[in-house]
């Protein structure tokens, strides 16, 4: 930890101080953890950032594993960054309310906010009991992931997991969604925003790389978004890549797929235009976009003729074991499900009609392919149709 308390109680932050006064203090002064007030000592080499650390055998509440320089190291970036622009900040404020200790504590235009500077892998279960708690006395947590655990497949792609997944901020409904990256070498941010899972272990996404010294807290929050022309153009190579895929030795769900799919009489390279298309709150599903599409799409849509009508309701109720309960996501504001986004789809797509709200018509069948050319043609045909409206906006 970067703080301590004196003897007379005053917290003392040992990365602030030259060598030379950290020289005179160490041995003279006792130090003391704000949170379990046990006697700390202090560590201070040429090779690290000058800190306090408990005693071996330590019970302190407030330990977190994984804290090493580098993590010091941003910490200590951070809260000299913010407290460059004036903002109210504090160096590992201890919640007692919460027994909490965030890396940092600040006040923004009168809102209570943390940030988390995450460094190391800690359970999902501990990430959301986190939120929930910080939450539940009206804080707002902000997770910032070091750099470390980027994991960048490409210029637009990055690997994501269930425990990367915890960490996609969205402020408000009507704003982008965001995943936080800072590297305290390179003093940089490196800001994704608009992420769009293609796979449950991919996904697409606009970057921005920030200097720490180039931008301010408030630049956090402003998100590049794709344009519609540019996502289908992306997605339209995803989708020949889903089609082409060889698939060997098909495994787990995708396995429990393939053979629901060959009890529908159907296979990948038959499947309509309309199935897999980019969802943003996919996060929310167990499975792929293709599998839960096409279930929505082969058991429901094409079960019903021409003016038949379906709700919303049935969609969800279909697929009750593919989703995610919205309350594991504590750091999302969204107000529409990754169902009735897919569902968005098809209305713009003139398949279903929205008679009223939450009830669906459907106004014509899906088209099914009988080989892979035909269904790679329809696709490029698809995503040039969606490219080609006048708005440019999804």
């Amino acid at each position: 930890m970067l703080q301590a308390k004196t003897e007379n109680g005053k917290l003392l932050t040992l990365a602030m101080l030259s060598q030379d006064k950290i020289k005179h203090i160490r041995y003279r002064t006792n130090f003391y953890c704000p949170t379990c007030e046990e006697k700390v000592i202090v560590r201070a080499g040429p090779h690290m950032i000058p800190h306090f650390a408990h005693y071996s055998k330590s019970k302190c509440s407030s330990i977190k594993g994984g804290e090493g320089p580098y993590h010091e190291k941003g910490k200590l970036l951070l809260y000299k960054w913010l407290k460059d622009q004036n903002i109210n900040v504090t160096l590992e404020k201890f919640l007692p309310e919460i027994n909490q200790r965030p890396d940092l504590y600040l006040t923004v235009n009168g809102k209570r906010i943390v940030i988390e500077f995450q460094c190391s892998r800690i359970s999902i279960k501990d990430i959301q009991k986190r939120n929930r708690s910080y939450q539940s006395f009206d804080i707002n947590p902000i997770w910032i992931l070091g750099a470390t655990q980027f994991k960048r497949l490409s210029y637009n792609y990055l690997r994501v997991d269930a425990f990367t997944l915890q960490f996609i901020h969205q402020f408000n409904p009507q704003s982008a969604n965001f995943l936080y990256y800072f590297c305290p070498n390179a003093k940089q941010f490196l800001i994704l925003s608009d992420l769009y899972l293609t796979s449950q272990k991919r996904a697409a996404h606009k970057l921005r790389i920030s200097k720490l010294d180039k931008m301010s807290f408030y630049d956090l929050f402003l998100g590049q978004r794709f344009r519609r022309k540019e996502l289908m153009s992306l997605w339209k190579r995803e989708k020949t890549f889903f089609r082409l895929r060889v698939r060997s030795v098909s495994r787990g769900k995708e396995l429990t797929w393939v053979q629901w799919l060959y009890l529908k009489r159907s296979y990948i390279e038959w499947l309509p235009s309309e199935i897999y298309l980019p969802v943003s709150t996919q996060y929310l599903m167990k499975s792929s976009l293709w599998d839960w599409q096409s279930r929505l799409c082969l058991d429901i849509i094409e079960s019903l003729h021409i003016g038949q009508s379906f709700t919303l309701q049935q969609c969800i109720y279909l697929l009750q074991n593919h989703r995610h309960a919205i309350r594991e996501y504590p750091l999302i504001q969204s107000t529409v499900c990754p169902i009735q986004e897919y569902l968005n789809w098809l209305v713009h797509l003139r398949i279903i009609k929205e008679t009223t709200l939450h009830h669906y018509k459907k106004l014509k069948s899906l088209t099914h392919y009988k080989h892979i050319e035909e269904a790679i043609e329809g696709d490029k045909l698809l995503f040039d149709k969606i490219s080609s409206k006048k708005s440019n906006k999804i």
